[in-house]
């Protein structure tokens, strides 16, 4: 399994690339922006999209999910509380706009995504979005990492001062759901760099 990471949109989002040679196929977490460069690394992948993925529906994690969508024919999913952001067109607080998308299937906690040899499992996190998820990725020899969107960065957490926020979700998504996993798992945010559970435990001054 190959996995790439782009720095994409205003605000360099992180969108993530899955692809697995055997099974010929790819999936993207988070198409961010900047279509042209996002559509130039899936072309030199080499392999069909199968799945769009949203951790949540903020501006700076889809804004490339309609010329995605429209170009591979891949469906586009995020959980059902967030589907209504990608609608919107628009972020006031922000005052940026966005090609409307609209997903074809909804997510929900513990929904398990088919991939080549491996499976996404969707765990629900809401605190930075009602409708937050992240993404475990898992093989033959089990969990393998964590796609963690605004859920949990390095030494951070989302924002949850944003509409649908809230602080106390936030941090029991995170006690109940991801601490929970193997600590030597790595985290992939979505912003920044990418850390490991252990790391967090110990360090992240939000967790003690």
């Amino acid at each position: 399994m190959r996995l790439l990471r782009l720095e994409l949109g205003e605000i360099g989002t992180n969108c993530y690339l899955l692809a697995d040679a055997a099974a010929e196929e790819t999936v993207v977490i988070d198409p961010a922006g900047d279509f042209p460069i996002l559509w130039q690394a899936v072309k030199g992948l080499g392999y069909p999209v199968k799945y769009i993925l949203n951790t949540h529906g903020h501006w700076d994690h889809i804004g490339a999910n309609a010329e995605l969508q429209q170009k591979t024919g891949a469906p586009l999913m995020i959980h059902a509380a967030d589907a209504p952001l990608l609608q919107q067109g628009t972020d006031r607080m922000f005052r940026v706009r966005y090609q409307p998308s609209r997903a074809d299937r909804t997510l929900s906690d513990g929904d398990e995504l088919p991939f080549g040899a491996y499976k996404l499992r969707v765990l629900h996190t809401p605190g930075h979005t009602p409708g937050g998820v992240c993404f475990v990725l898992s093989g033959k020899a089990g969990n393998e990492l964590i796609f963690s969107g605004d859920t949990l960065f390095q030494l951070s957490i989302g924002r949850t001062d944003l509409p649908g926020g809230s602080y106390d979700d936030l941090i029991h998504s995170i006690r109940t759901k991801l601490l929970p996993l193997d600590e030597k798992l790595p985290v992939f945010p979505g912003h920044g760099p990418h850390t490991f559970l252990a790391d967090e435990k110990q360090y992240n001054p939000f967790l003690r």
